[in-house]
């Protein structure tokens, strides 16, 4: 028997490369780089004294200041939103300016829009969504329905994708779109959302090539329509993109992410090692580059290295159901069943429509021996969300074996067979099963037809105490 490896394989390339270009778009586009003026007279130096006839005593050594409210609100909203490599320190600068309540209503909306995408990218969602709840207000109200500002429609925008209301946000992209047509932001804003939220991935490339064609050295956008072309299959012109993102940007790690990616669906597993590894140089904490790499280690048999780059990536995002199901199939496959039952657990309750979670944990607990009760439920959902798949029917009908039951082995592995008559395992498990029930010379013809289709099938049964 085996886990849905293959599964495994496209589900944490597909989902973790696509979430660490999407899950938080929004942060890869930065505000216009704007000269921020600084508003108080405090913050200029102050005039020379007169000279007098005599010289003054020697003051006492003035204390050091230390950074200006406009240098805290600098460091937090300067360049572009923040992102893994960057979040902590643009949290902490943000805070700090905010905490001078010093700040102009404008600037605090944008340094608490900066510090929610800062802490998004660190993890704390709550204290996020305060942010980002914040800022929206101040947008809806800053906002003239009869003469909106581009600039201001976008960072709402990007406050509503924050907040999960893409209705609202998409509206907001395209108005800033119509109100300055030659603005790049709001075309690469709006190709992401298409592309994360609606999955509109040819009407995001047309917004991610106006936004090249109005910012030719913008390696983002080339990044975006890099994913998206990978996303539809043409990985050709995924990577044509990706390589000029690394030209323009040669230490963007997310480039090397998505391009990784787009090789990886190509079959090219060097390449694709090489790109999330470089990633990992440039910025160690990209989860989406380890789960990857890792599903790269897991599919070549080098478990260890899987779940070592698992263990770090589940470390910095404890929520990611891949990586978690990934680290399960690793566990496995060093027949450590134990502890992948317990990963494909926690996969389960982040994700409960994970339905390869299911027929894994079914596999496991029935190799196990433990609660093959339990193992039978965990199958049924696992149909239930993915009635096609052949592996949880191969699964049932080991169960059935390793609980003396042949007649319903063979039902489950018949229905398997009805869908792929030359399925190796399928073919064996009813043979198995139909020797146990007195139906030899049918059983013996079955198992000798998957032996001729894969001559180490009897060592999958054979080695969980099926003969």
């Amino acid at each position: 028997m085996r886990p849905a490896r293959k599964i495994l394989i496209t589900v944490a390339i597909v989902v973790a490369g696509f979430a660490g270009i999407y899950a938080l778009a929004y942060h890869m586009f930065p505000p216009p780089n704007a000269r921020i003026e600084k508003v108080a007279e405090a913050a200029k130096p102050a005039a020379p004294a007169t000279a007098t006839a005599a010289a003054a005593p020697a003051a006492a050594p003035a204390a050091t200041a230390g950074p200006s409210v406009m240098d805290l609100y600098e460091a937090c909203v300067r360049g572009a939103w923040p992102n893994a490599a960057d979040a902590e320190k643009r949290s902490a600068a943000c805070s700090k300016a905010l905490q001078t309540r010093e700040l102009q209503p404008a600037e605090v909306a944008l340094a608490r829009l900066t510090r929610g995408i800062a802490r998004s990218a660190i993890g704390d969602k709550m204290l996020a969504t305060e942010d980002y709840t914040e800022a929206l207000k101040h947008y809806d109200g800053a906002i003239d329905p009869r003469n909106p500002d581009a600039l201001n429609l976008y960072r709402r925008a990007a406050s509503l994708d924050a907040l999960g209301q893409t209705d609202r946000a998409l509206a907001d992209y395209s108005e800033a779109i119509r109100v300055d047509p030659k603005g790049s932001l709001a075309f690469l804003g709006r190709g992401v959302l298409l592309a994360s939220r609606k999955r509109s991935y040819d009407r995001a490339i047309e917004d991610f090539s106006r936004a090249i064609e109005l910012e030719p050295k913008n390696a983002d956008a080339y990044i975006a329509r890099g994913n998206a072309y990978s996303q539809i299959g043409d990985n050709g012109r995924a990577i044509a993109d990706l390589d000029k993102a690394i030209a323009i940007a040669p230490d963007d790690a997310q480039a090397y992410v998505v391009r990784g990616l787009a090789y990886n669906r190509r079959n090219e597993i060097a390449p694709a090692l090489r790109d999330y590894t470089k990633a990992l140089e440039i910025d160690p904490r990209i989860a989406a580059a380890l789960a990857n790499r890792a599903a790269i280690y897991a599919y070549e048999g080098k478990q260890d290295l899987a779940i070592r780059d698992l263990d770090q990536a589940i470390s910095i995002e404890p929520d990611n159901p891949v990586a978690l199901y990934n680290r399960g199939y690793a566990h496995f496959a060093k027949g450590e069943y134990d502890k992948a039952i317990d990963d494909y657990s926690k996969a389960i309750e982040l994700d409960p429509t994970m339905g390869v979670a299911y027929n894994n944990r079914c596999l496991s607990r029935a190799i196990s021996g433990k609660d093959l009760v339990s193992a039978l439920a965990d199958c049924d959902q696992a149909l239930k969300l993915n009635p096609l798949n052949l592996d949880t029917r191969d699964t049932r009908g080991f169960i059935y074996l390793k609980l003396g039951d042949p007649l319903l082995a063979v039902t489950e592995y018949n229905a398997a067979l009805d869908i792929d008559p030359n399925r190796p395992l399928a073919l064996y498990g009813r043979g198995i099963a139909r020797v146990m029930s007195g139906q030899t010379r049918d059983g013996e013809a079955d198992k000798a037809a998957a032996m001729t289709l894969n001559p180490e099938v009897d060592k999958q049964f054979s080695t969980y105490g099926i003969k």
